[in-house]
């Protein structure tokens, strides 16, 4: 798949009501997504979470570490298969 694809399916998530707010503050049209990690312990085959946040709760999602969550923004960064499925 292409970036194009990626970006495109990333807008019809964005599209949804419920990603139509940050997932932590009542912020409009986040731009940001956190891909949450599932934690040591979880079952086998346990999948990432995703998440959109505004700038400012993305900012505390990257606080927690790349080992438990990973941010990116949808309009700036490159986005892989696996990130976007």
């Amino acid at each position: 798949m292409s970036q194009a694809s990626f970006k495109k399916r990333l807008k019809v998530l964005m599209l949804r009501p419920e990603n139509q707010v940050c997932s932590d503050c009542p912020e409009r049209q986040p731009r940001w997504a956190s891909l949450i990690k599932p934690p040591p312990g979880a079952p086998p085959g346990s999948l990432p979470m995703g998440a959109f946040a505004c700038l400012e709760c993305s900012g505390s999602h990257r606080r927690l570490g790349v080992h438990i969550a990973f941010v990116r923004s949808v309009n700036l960064d490159q986005w892989k298969e696996t990130e976007v499925a």
